[in-house]
């Protein structure tokens, strides 16, 4: 894959930004102007672009001044900006064309985010996540290595496209820049972990949540969340509300208790949450 990432500065490309969002995420009311998006990058706001140029037989195929091929194509971006905290940079948007999904191009574009950070002296970067899509729970917390102990209720108030049918609630996530947990995770990820003998917090069955242990006191507990998200918010309406409403309460209340999520394992989909402290 001969793919570029750089950042973004001039008008024209800074336009092709809102169509990604589109395709995407397909919210049309919820899209950033490409002028609000040029007066951020001004403030000191990251926007950067993947770029994957076809496959050709000159491993140095003509590029233009700024190092991308003339045909290539903008298959993905991420898009920050700088918090109230010095050392904390807020990812907004990170997102890749459905058709390149899984193909590698969103941790590429973290890595550049995460050198991009530190070369500007930020420690950590944050962003938010909804806790009930699997997709993004492995890839922010087993690819990344990123933790979470907030959750933020129907953060974004209603929103539409893909994420349409359930409040906005969302996992505030913490990347801690220079933890040896994160550069492994990013560049030698681990084997999953072992949770034989965990407890867990939730009873789902057949795909519904129909119950809630909340008297654990276990170093580390399970909590389980939907094979497919997605699909229920599409299909189910009373569901996707009941999932999201069981969700609230569970992490709420482990997060009080001193509770954060720190990994994340498949078949069926569940966090690990361990206490801190």
């Amino acid at each position: 894959m001969n793919l570029v990432i750089r950042e973004l500065h001039e008008p024209e490309e800074i336009a092709e930004i809102p169509r990604l969002e589109q395709a995407i995420w397909n919210d049309p009311s919820d899209i950033l102007r490409s002028g609000t998006l040029m007066a951020l990058v001004h403030e000191g706001a990251l926007l950067a672009g993947a770029y994957l140029h076809p496959q050709s037989p000159n491993p140095f195929p003509p590029s233009r001044e700024k190092g991308v091929a003339e045909n290539s194509v903008l298959v993905g971006f991420i898009f920050g900006f700088p918090t109230n905290r010095p050392t904390e940079h807020h990812s907004h948007m990170a997102g890749v064309l459905p058709e390149y999904q899984g193909s590698q191009i969103g941790l590429l574009l973290k890595r550049y985010q995460r050198d991009w950070a530190l070369s500007r002296g930020y420690e950590r970067v944050v962003w938010t996540f909804d806790p009930l899509r699997g997709l993004n729970a492995h890839f922010n917390l087993r690819k990344l290595g990123a933790t979470f102990n907030r959750y933020i209720p129907n953060c974004y108030g209603a929103m539409g496209g893909i994420n349409a049918g359930a409040p906005s609630d969302r996992a505030y996530a913490v990347w801690e820049l220079r933890s040896p947990r994160v550069f492994s995770r990013i560049y030698a990820p681990p084997a999953a972990p072992s949770i034989e003998g965990l407890r867990q917090a939730n009873v789902v069955e057949q795909q519904k949540p129909v119950g809630l242990h909340l008297d654990l006191s276990e170093q580390q507990i399970l909590v389980q969340i939907p094979e497919d998200w997605g699909h229920i918010l599409k299909t189910d309406p009373g569901l996707a509300n009941q999932w999201r409403l069981h969700s609230r309460e569970l992490f709420g209340h482990y997060f009080t208790q001193g509770y954060r999520a720190i990994d994340f394992v498949r078949g069926p989909n569940r966090y690990v949450l361990e206490r801190m402290g």
